[in-house]
């Protein structure tokens, strides 16, 4: 399922696999994913980057965006406009001040480092989206007012 090798995929079936792998995190949780993609979406990509970027994205929500709320929620919007691929993923969170997301995308940033973060979730979702994609990240946030990512790949 996460091959590092480049296949044709569909991304909606795929995403929904993916959050289907983390049900046990999710289970105990009100949390909602909604997914605003296509159904017949497909991309010739690496399903082992996205997997790990959503992976990531959404433990993230879970462990930072919403912490001591009980229930949150995560939209997933995805379009191929000409040869790109836009990705945009929204929580309702706690959101972030403008210092934490100039640090984001740095190794070892984190807020949660006493109750054992690596700080390298951002850090590996920032390097899979340029590096290994190709692609762009760019962040909005607000305190209170979640987080919304916005992710350029071309495919």
């Amino acid at each position: 399922q996460s091959s590092d090798e480049d296949r044709i995929f569909n991304i909606k079936e795929f995403f929904k696999e993916v959050i289907m792998s983390l049900h046990n995190v999710l289970k105990r949780t009100k949390y909602s994913i909604k997914l605003d993609i296509d159904l017949n979406l497909t991309i010739n990509s690496s399903p082992g980057a996205f997997s790990q970027i959503l992976t990531n994205l959404i433990m993230n929500s879970v462990i930072h965006g919403f912490e001591n709320n009980e229930d949150g929620e995560i939209q997933i919007y995805i379009e191929k406009k000409d040869e790109m691929l836009l990705f945009i993923y929204k929580d309702n969170g706690k959101g972030m001040d403008l210092e934490a997301q100039k640090k984001i995308f740095d190794p070892f940033y984190t807020t949660k480092r006493n109750i054992g973060g690596s700080g390298l979730g951002m850090s590996i979702i920032y390097n899979l989206i340029t590096k290994k994609l190709n692609g762009s990240i760019k962040i909005k946030s607000q305190i209170n007012d979640g987080v919304e990512l916005f992710i350029t790949i071309p495919v």
